[in-house]
C-alpha cells in the first residue's frame, strides 16, 4: 500500500514545470522622470517590466499628451551574459491609452493600448507632443554662445562652427531627421525623436568645419550644450575617409531655412554649400526631410542601432553557479562559474527533466544556479549528497518551497558543466 501511495503521489507531482522564468524582481532599478525631470523610484518593477508584452498598436491617434517615463536597468552578473538590459517604457494618451517600449539600444518602438496606467503615472499635468518637427530661427546671443558650446573636436582636432547656421528644431512625438547634400544622402540619420514625460529645450543643429583637413560636421545638440560633431559620409560611398566625403576646400556655408513645420517627406533646404572641387567652386544644397516613425508590429523584432559597432545580443538559454545572492552588481570571477550557450542549453534540458522530490542535500560552495533566458530568469539554491559512486544534485526553487532532483546522468553532466563547483564537493 505504501509503494502504490508513493506512486500516485509521484506520478501526481511529476508534471510540474521545473523551469518557471519571470522577471527577478530584486535583479532591476526601475525608476521614472517627473516631468521636471526630477528621478523618482518606481517599485510596480514587474508591471513595467511587462510593457508591451501584449496585442502592439501600430498607430498613436489622436493629439499625444504624454505623462511619464519609466526606464527599468539590470547590471548584469556576468559580462559575457546579455550585454544591454534596459527598457524605456512611456506612458500616454490619445484616443486611447497606450503604452510606448524601447528595448536595450534600438530606435525602434512597439506599443500598446491598455485599459488604465499603473499607480505611479501622474496624469495630473503633461507634454503635448507634435506629430511633426518645425524649425525655428535663433537669436544671435545664441548663435554667439555656439563658439563656446562643448563637444566641438573630434580626436583632439577642433572643430570650427559657424554660427550663423544654428537652428533650432522643435521636436516631433515620434521619427527621424534624414540629410541629404547635393542629392546624396547622409549616412546616418542626424536626429531621432520619441515620446519622453519629461521636458527638454529643442535642439540644435549647425555646421562646424576643421580648417585643417577641410572636412565639414554637422553639429547637432539635445541640449542647447553639448554638441556632437558627425563627419558628412555619403551613404553611397563604401569608404567613409573617401576624398569625396572628407575635402571641402574653401567651404562657404549660407543658412536658406525659414521657420517652419516640417511636413512628412518633404525635403526642406537648410543650408547651401559652396566649395572647391577639382579647382572648380561648386554650390550643393543641403535638404532635411522628416521621417515618421513606424511602430513594430506583431512578431517584429527591432533592429540594434550602430549595429556596425556594437556587438550582438547574444540570444538564447544562460547559467551560471555562484557563492553569493546575486546583489546588482557584476560578480568577479571567483564568485561564479558561467556555462558556455551550448552548455547552457543542455542544462536547461537536463532541468526540465529533473523530478520532484521532498528532501534536499548538504549546501553547495557555489550555492545558487541563476538562469536567464532573454530579461527573464530564474534561481534555484543548490544541494549535494554524496554517494559512493555517485554525486546526486538537488536544485531547490526558494519561491516554490520545491526541490528538484537530476537524473544520474543529469548530475553527472552538471559536474562536468561546473568543474569548479565539482572541486568544492
Amino acid at each position: 500500500m505504501m509503494i502504490g501511495v508513493s506512486l500516485l503521489s509521484a506520478c501526481g507531482t511529476s508534471d510540474i514545470d521545473v523551469i518557471q522564468m519571470d522577471y527577478i524582481e530584486d535583479q532591476w532599478s526601475v525608476e521614472s522622470y517627473s516631468k521636471e525631470g526630477e528621478m523618482i523610484e518606481v517599485h510596480e518593477t514587474k508591471e513595467v517590466l511587462a510593457a508591451c508584452e501584449g496585442e502592439r498598436a501600430t498607430e498613436l491617434k489622436g493629439d499625444i499628451t504624454v505623462y511619464q517615463t519609466a526606464i527599468a536597468g539590470r547590471t548584469e552578473p556576468v559580462s559575457a551574459m546579455i550585454p544591454y538590459t534596459m527598457k524605456v517604457v512611456t506612458y500616454l494618451e490619445g484616443d486611447e491609452r497606450y503604452v510606448v517600449c524601447r528595448e536595450s539600444y534600438t530606435n525602434q518602438l512597439m506599443a500598446e493600448v491598455i485599459d488604465s496606467f499603473p499607480d505611479f503615472v501622474n496624469t495630473s499635468d503633461g507634454i503635448r507632443l507634435p506629430q511633426l518637427p518645425s524649425i525655428h530661427q535663433t537669436s544671435s546671443a545664441l548663435q554667439d554662445e555656439l563658439v563656446e558650446a562643448e563637444g566641438l573636436d573630434i580626436d583632439g582636432k577642433p572643430i570650427t562652427p559657424f554660427p550663423h547656421t544654428l537652428l533650432e528644431i522643435e521636436p516631433a512625438l515620434y521619427g527621424e531627421l534624414e540629410i541629404e547634400l547635393g542629392g546624396k544622402a547622409i549616412r546616418y540619420p542626424i536626429a531621432q525623436f520619441e515620446p519622453r514625460g519629461f521636458e527638454m529645450p529643442n535642439q540644435q543643429i549647425a555646421i562646424g568645419y576643421d580648417k585643417k583637413t577641410f572636412r565639414p560636421y554637422i553639429l547637432y545638440s539635445f541640449d542647447g550644450q553639448f554638441f556632437m560633431p558627425q563627419p558628412i559620409e555619403f551613404e553611397e560611398l563604401e569608404d567613409p575617409e573617401s576624398k569625396e566625403n572628407t575635402v571641402f576646400s574653401e567651404l562657404e556655408i549660407k543658412t536658406v531655412a525659414t521657420a517652419r513645420e516640417l511636413n512628412e517627406g518633404e525635403e526642406i533646404p537648410f543650408y547651401t554649400f559652396s566649395y572647391l572641387k577639382k579647382g572648380r567652386r561648386v554650390t550643393e544644397t543641403m535638404t532635411i526631410r522628416f521621417v515618421p516613425g513606424t511602430l513594430l508590429k506583431d512578431g517584429e523584432e527591432p533592429d540594434p542601432m550602430f549595429e556596425d559597432w556594437l556587438p550582438v545580443e547574444e540570444a538564447g538559454p544562460r547559467a551560471i553557479v555562484h557563492r553569493q545572492p546575486y546583489d546588482g552588481e557584476s560578480m568577479d570571477f571567483a564568485e561564479y562559474s558561467e556555462a558556455t550557450k551550448d552548455e547552457s542549453e543542455e542544462l536547461f534540458d537536463m532541468i526540465n527533466e529533473a523530478e520532484p522530490v521532498d528532501r534536499y542535500g548538504d549546501v553547495s560552495d557555489f550555492r545558487y544556479l541563476t538562469l536567464t533566458d532573454g530579461w527573464k530568469g530564474q534561481v534555484f539554491e543548490i544541494s549535494y549528497q554524496k554517494r559512493s559512486k555517485k554525486i546526486d544534485i538537488y536544485l531547490t526553487d526558494p519561491l516554490r518551497n520545491q526541490t528538484f532532483k537530476l537524473s544520474s546522468e543529469g548530475a553527472e553532466s552538471f559536474l562536468d558543466i561546473f568543474p569548479r563547483l565539482k572541486e568544492t564537493l
